[in-house]
């Protein structure tokens, strides 16, 4: 009888342990979850459970590294599928998604905001130049996306200049010995990787994983080229920049009026590979030649519009000052029309309707 209470009594103390932990495994995932509530919770307690279960079976060994975060974005795009993905659920979904890497993270006692996980089926590399004076936060948002590459170009400086950057994790470095340009920089980055997509980033402004994640996720729809939509935020035409109105009158000749002010030109941007291998990918290192073949050859433009802090708003033009000028610009426009006129004549895509040149004696285009 002694043996068998004792018995029962060991089975009622594992039982209560096993409450126990599981209780407190509850209160702890509760409380990380903190403010999240409705569908973020649900989302949060969804990575939660599945981050713990892989863990339990021991799938993940390295918590923190790039393979559980790529491991997450996996699971992430696994749960997305199937799920309408509209402009008006875009930013729904990559909401979610926060909830959902968070409390993956929380169950690898992992902090909050380490990741922001992408629908994605596509394989992903960024681009990135840096020059002296760059902010190395930059490059840590691109570390919070689920990026199969990070190729950062660095371009002059001293091996001291670039200490917090190549002591940075996931990170490609390639050193080029002479002062090439941002954009030769960032096509020969280009020239890197074979992903699917590459999104060229800016080294000089800090731009939130999550904005960055949005272009992605525009990208992921089949889009050729998603640029940034910065043409709101300029104001009326009156007040425009001259190489707003370059770029809008650039887009306006080659039957592309939709696209306003914007281009490939501004920072950041994303290209599919079909996109790049269509144009070239040295034709990236004029960027608004590329612009202009990309209308060419009629690929698909996707616009997005970013909520960013800048502490430069000139470097997210092509890359610093310094490197590229006003004067540089125009140049590289006209020279874009010039060579779109050679193949599609001098009028473009405007019929001349009102003239009529032959009778005398001209030319009608």
């Amino acid at each position: 009888m002694q043996s068998r209470k004792s018995g029962r009594s060991g089975k009622r103390a594992t039982t209560r342990t096993r409450t126990h932990r599981s209780r407190a495994a509850r209160t702890g995932q509760e409380r990380a979850a903190g403010s999240y509530t409705g569908k973020l919770r649900n989302a949060f307690n969804a990575g939660y459970a599945e981050a713990a279960l892989l863990r339990k079976n021991g799938h993940i060994t390295l918590a923190g590294t790039t393979e559980a975060k790529l491991r997450m974005n996996e699971r992430w795009t696994m749960r997305c599928a199937g799920r309408n993905h509209t402009d008006a659920l875009r930013v729904k979904r990559l909401a979610e998604g926060r909830a959902y890497a968070d409390g993956f993270a929380a169950a690898l006692d992992l902090p909050r905001g380490m990741w922001q996980p992408i629908a994605m089926s596509k394989s992903v590399a960024a681009v990135v130049l840096a020059v002296p004076g760059m902010n190395p936060s930059a490059i840590k948002q691109l570390l919070r996306l689920p990026l199969q590459e990070v190729i950062v170009v660095l371009e002059g400086g001293s091996e001291g200049e670039f200490a917090e950057l190549r002591a940075l994790p996931e990170i490609t470095i390639m050193q080029i010995g002479e002062t090439l340009g941002a954009d030769v920089g960032r096509a020969i980055g280009a020239r890197m990787t074979r992903s699917d997509i590459v999104l060229f980033a800016d080294g000089q402004s800090l731009i939130a994983a999550e904005q960055l994640a949005l272009m992605l996720s525009i990208a992921e729809t089949g889009a050729d080229i998603v640029v940034e939509d910065q043409t709101p935020s300029l104001g009326v035409f009156k007040t425009w920049e001259e190489a707003a109105r370059v770029r809008a009158f650039m887009n306006w000749s080659l039957g592309r009026s939709e696209l306003l002010a914007n281009s490939v030109e501004l920072l950041p941007h994303a290209w599919s590979r079909h996109g790049m291998e269509t144009v070239g990918v040295s034709t990236l290192a004029v960027p608004p030649m590329a612009h202009m073949a990309a209308i060419q050859h009629k690929l698909l433009f996707r616009s997005c519009s970013l909520n960013k802090s800048r502490k430069n708003k000139t470097a997210s033009v092509r890359g610093p000052v310094a490197v590229v000028s006003k004067e540089l610009s125009v140049g590289d426009h006209i020279e874009a029309l010039q060579t779109a006129m050679r193949s599609k004549g001098p009028r473009l895509t405007f019929p001349d309707q009102v003239r009529r040149r032959a009778a005398a004696g001209g030319t009608a285009t």
